[in-house]
């Protein structure tokens, strides 16, 4: 039973006081270490979280025009005349109010949109570009709803 007793208790009794805890130095590795994910993973979030919130104001904006432009083919049977559309986010050099009055842009990312009818008055392609972001394309679509580019 000593025999037992003597290999389970430390030899050298500094030596089990110095183990309880971690060292000062693996201490600051493991600061260091959440420091850099941090820096990495930080910048990255929140470039999505703009990134969605432009996406969904685009969306929103142009699910609104289309409602608006069936409202009007429902009453004239057409979209239109043939021509290209503008609506400006800061309000500048718009010619759209002339097609739909009542439509404005909502929301704070101040995006452009462009409306395209064709020849004919019963087809268009509404594109939404993010100024802030080098007049890239958010959002596009056609008469029928469907999505022809997204953001990525």
């Amino acid at each position: 039973m000593t025999g037992l007793l003597t290999r389970l208790s430390p030899r050298h009794p500094d030596r089990a006081r110095q183990r309880r805890g971690f060292s000062l130095v693996e201490m600051l590795l493991v600061v260091a270490v959440i420091g850099i994910l941090s820096a990495i993973a930080i910048p990255s979030f929140l470039g999505q979280r703009r990134r969605a919130r432009v996406i969904g104001d685009a969306l929103s904006n142009a699910k609104t025009l289309q409602m608006n432009l069936e409202t009007r083919r429902a009453e004239n049977g057409l979209y239109g005349a043939a021509g290209t559309y503008e609506w400006a986010g800061d309000g500048s050099k718009t010619t759209g109010p002339a097609l739909i009055p009542t439509f404005q842009p909502k929301d704070a990312t101040k995006m452009n949109y462009s409306l395209v009818i064709d020849a004919s008055g019963l087809t268009y392609t509404l594109t939404v570009n993010d100024p802030t972001m080098g007049g890239a394309v958010a959002f596009q679509t056609d008469q029928t709803g469907a999505e022809l580019k997204r953001m990525h």
